[in-house]
């Protein structure tokens, strides 16, 4: 049921598209609560931008979609199972606004079964801008002085601070909730199929190469293809 309401949602907001950046919200739970992502998430829908929202199935099991609409203030849902490659693609950026400790060590420990650790993976991998909100696994933060979790012993507290500098080391921006998040569409960096490209795609038995919209095929990548007989596409 949640799965067909949010495909509707999807089909009637993808109708409506103008290009501000596309930003897109992957939620997931977590222990001490989900209040600072989604109070952040009812602050940026001020911003000018598009952002799409979808959460994991086991959230979805503990909140009715109706009540996800309430708690970000958004009604443009789309069913993470419907995100696939090509659409990966027509995001700018992903917004991670609650960072739970089993999503921080699934990240570190590239973790592609799990599937929205597999489209943060995929983004990151495409050049896309990941960010997170930093207060669900920050040790430090003010929100867990309020729920009363600031009290565990310091190596633990080392450990999670550390694991926070991993992600930052694996590209991905952490921020504040008072942080002014800068969304403008970053110019990421092209493919460039090569004459090499092509060769591997030979050897590797493959007919065809599908190249990303903007990408660049070299003028040799094109003459050794046509003379390998393999075919280039262009999405």
């Amino acid at each position: 049921m949640a799965k067909n309401t949010l495909q509707a949602l999807y089909m009637r907001n993808n109708n409506c598209r103008d290009r501000k950046p596309h930003i897109l919200a992957l939620l997931t739970s977590h222990m001490i609560g989900m209040e600072p992502g989604f109070s952040y998430l009812k602050k940026i829908i001020q911003e000018d931008i598009t952002l799409r929202m979808a959460a994991e199935e086991e959230m979805l099991t503990q909140f009715p979609l109706e009540e996800l609409v309430f708690l970000t203030g958004n009604d443009d849902w789309i069913s993470a199972s419907m995100i696939n490659d090509q659409l990966l693609d027509h995001f700018d950026e992903i917004l991670l606004p609650i960072l739970s400790f089993s999503l921080i060590a699934d990240l570190l420990t590239l973790n592609e079964q799990r599937p929205l650790v597999r489209l943060i993976l995929m983004g990151l991998l495409k050049g896309k801008r990941v960010t997170a909100l930093k207060a669900g696994g920050d040790p430090f933060s003010q929100y867990w002085k309020l729920k009363g979790m600031d009290k565990g012993p310091d190596l633990l507290k080392r450990k999670l601070n550390g694991q926070m500098a991993e992600l930052k080391m694996l590209g991905i921006r952490l921020i504040d909730f008072n942080d002014g998040a800068d969304f403008t569409v970053q110019q990421m960096k092209k493919t460039v199929i090569s004459d090499e490209t092509v060769r591997f795609a030979y050897f590797s038995k493959l007919n065809q190469i599908t190249v990303p919209k903007g990408a660049i095929v070299t003028p040799l990548a094109r003459d050794t293809a046509k003379e390998l007989k393999i075919e280039i596409i262009l999405l």
